[in-house]
């Protein structure tokens, strides 16, 4: 384990071991996630808990297919202005967000990376993280930077899984993160606390549902205008065995993209 790790984890390895790693054309993968409320019954720490996991199996299970992929050390503060009301979440602002992620990112290419992918497991860093690889982009166009959030991705798989059929069952601190939790960290939920709290707005184009996208629209809300609790969604239906079959998707979504990443190269077709 120690050897499959020192090939990945670019804070366990020299500058030279690094230097080769880049110049051997290895991608990178930087997890950024967010330290704020998920209701009563989920720990602050639930998205950075999700995030570091799904990307540290994505880039093992990649690298065990022979990827070349670093994992960076992730970045666990995210923007939640919208869930201040909250006590212990902390948040970034937009602007400190996007300074930090775009000096991150140039920083790597700086060294000669060319393959670039911010993996969010907090929603509303998704408009910002594509702010960050549109920017980066625009002054080094050699660089191939990827925005993803892995749940989005993996959602067509998830959505048949799910039990929470009813539209806003999945949204926060949900069927969704809990099952994952249960999984990954299970002394960190109390299920006592869990309870059903849907919302949703009166709109035929904009609801809240992390695996039913808008229909092109995005509107901001605070937290206290959707739910009672802090969480949106149903987590009461949430299950250990679930979070695992809800994991494994998502990781594998990851790989495959990981894996479509590493073949592609920016070409100039403008004659």
């Amino acid at each position: 384990m120690t050897e499959v790790r020192k090939r990945y984890r670019l804070a366990e390895l020299s500058w030279p071991e690094a230097q080769a790693a880049i110049q051997a054309g290895a991608m990178a993968v930087l997890p950024v996630g967010s330290l704020e409320q998920h209701g009563r019954h989920l720990p602050l720490d639930t998205d950075n808990v999700l995030g570091d996991a799904i990307a540290e199996a994505a880039v093992a299970g990649a690298v065990g297919r022979g990827l070349k992929v670093l994992l960076c050390p992730p970045l666990h503060y995210g923007y939640t202005m919208h869930n201040m009301d909250f006590p212990g979440t902390m948040t970034l602002g937009t602007e400190t967000l996007l300074a930090v992620g775009r000096d991150l990112v140039t920083s790597l290419a700086h060294h000669g990376c060319r393959r670039i992918v911010l993996l969010s497991s907090h929603g509303s860093n998704w408009s910002i993280l594509d702010l960050i690889a549109r920017e980066v982009m625009n002054r080094r166009p050699e660089v191939l930077v990827a925005a993803i959030f892995p749940i989005k991705m993996a959602a067509a798989e998830l959505e048949r899984l799910r039990e929470a059929t009813q539209t806003g069952g999945m949204s926060h601190g949900c069927e969704l993160e809990t099952s994952l939790m249960l999984h990954l960290r299970p002394e960190l939920v109390d299920m006592s606390k869990a309870v059903c709290d849907i919302s949703q707005p009166d709109s035929q184009f904009y609801w809240r549902d992390l695996l039913r996208g808008s229909r092109g629209v995005a509107m901001a809300d605070l937290t206290r205008h959707a739910s009672r609790t802090g969480l949106v969604g149903d987590p009461t239906v949430a299950t250990a065995e679930k979070g695992r079959r809800f994991f494994d998707l998502i990781v594998a979504t990851c790989v495959e993209f990981l894996a479509e990443f590493e073949d592609q190269e920016p070409h100039v077709t403008l004659d």
